[in-house]
This record gives C-alpha cells, structure tokens and sequence, in this order.
C-alpha cells in the first residue's frame, strides 16, 4: 500500500519578516486542503497504527494518511488543531523537548514564535493528537559525534516519555538531514522509525527509518497538494 506523510509547520499568516515563508500555510488553505481530503474518502493515522501495518498485526484504512508538523509551534494548538477537530483529523507533532514554552532559537534570523508548553502538549495528547521527537534541542544531527548525536536522541525521548507517560517511537531529524550513521544511532536510541523530506509516498519496502514526507507550503493549492497525491501514487 502506498501511504502519504504530509508535512506542515505552521498554520498562520505569513509573516512579512519570515526567510522562510515556505513554513507557513494560511489558515484558510489549511481548512480547504483538509475538507478536500476528507471529501475523497482519505482517513487520518498516527505512526503507531502505521508500524503495526507493517509488522502486519494491524490494517490500514482504504486511503489513510499521516499530517505531520514539525518543531511543536503554538499556533498548532491554537490554529491548526481546531481545524483538523473540524475535518474529523488527527496528527503527530514532532516536539523539541528542551525548548517547550520558548521560541524558534535555532533560527535566529527567523521572527521568534511561541512553541507549546509541556501543558499544552498533554492537552492534546488527551485530545487524540500524537508527539514524536524533534531531538532535545533542534540539533543538526549530521553535523554532531555520535555520542553528542545519540545524548540529542535518547534525551529526547526521554523527556517526551515522562511528559506523555507513554512510549516515543518516532523522530524527525532537524531539517530533515539524515544519514546511515544517524538512522543507526537513532534505533540505538530506542527509535521505531524515522521522518524526513522527500516528495514520495511511503510503500511497503520503504526503510522506516527514512520515511518520506510530502512538504505542504503557503505556495501550495489544494488541487497542487492532490495531483501531488494522485501522480506519487504510480511514481516508485
């Protein structure tokens, strides 16, 4: 079966001082995309459902999909939350432990925005939304030794574990930079499967260490984001 990951940031107005506009979807475009997939019959899922399928003790619905977000933003919960709750929705939240309740300070250049709080974090964990790790302080894993790289992972889902009281099992690398030594450190460090970027649905052969997530940007149309879906589906 081939399973689309989308991958969001934040839900909001695009801010004129951003470098980075592209990680910003309008409320309104995020409401529409949402509506259409729910009109064609797509069904939301969290990674655990989706590891099960592929051990092969769990099915998946006829079109499920998986709504990501990435960095663990307050206008998640605020915005972007809302709206799924509206299109029956779930998603997972790929949270940086060490920041909860900061801002954005691994891009500094970038206007500074509120990240959720371990609070809020639980509140829609309680509301049917999923977390997964984004490694304990946004760090560019590539770029770090192993044992730094490995401190990154391991505190990370530690943190989130005693937060959630619940088992991590998934990570997101940091600006979806990853490699064979990071995907190693990051079973070694208690992970059942990974995230990054790359325009391609996920088949049943698809390392789950590195699966692929479909980026979705203020850029992007409703109709762009389902030829996206439609045409990925006959693409290997």
């Amino acid at each position: 079966m081939a399973v689309p990951i989308l991958v969001f940031h934040k839900i909001d107005a695009v801010s004129p001082k951003s470098r980075v506009p592209r990680n910003y979807v309008r409320p309104g475009q995020f409401d529409a995309l949402l509506a259409s997939l729910r009109q064609s019959g797509y069904a939301g899922i969290g990674f655990d459902q989706y590891l099960a399928y592929r051990r092969g003790t769990a099915t998946l619905p006829r079109k499920p999909i998986l709504i990501t977000f990435d960095d663990g933003y307050r206008s998640n919960a605020e915005i972007a939350a809302p709206i799924l709750r509206k299109h029956g929705f779930t998603a997972t939240i790929f949270v940086v432990p060490g920041l909860l309740g900061g801002t954005n300070s691994w891009d500094a250049d970038e206007p500074q925005e509120p990240l959720m709080t371990a609070s809020e974090i639980r509140a829609l964990r309680a509301d049917g939304f999923f977390f997964g790790s984004h490694t304990y302080s946004h760090a560019r894993l590539t770029a770090l030794p192993p044992d730094a790289a490995l401190r990154e992972l391991r505190n990370s889902r530690e943190a989130l574990e005693t937060l959630l009281g619940e088992p991590v099992r998934t990570i997101c690398y940091p600006w979806a930079q990853h490699d064979e030594r990071v995907r190693a450190l990051a079973q070694q460090a208690g992970y059942a499967c990974g995230v990054g970027i790359r325009r391609r649905l996920n088949r049943d052969d698809t390392d789950v260490m590195a699966l692929h997530r479909i980026p979705v940007t203020h850029l992007d149309s409703t109709w762009r984001v389902r030829w996206d879906l439609f045409r990925l589906g006959f693409r290997q």
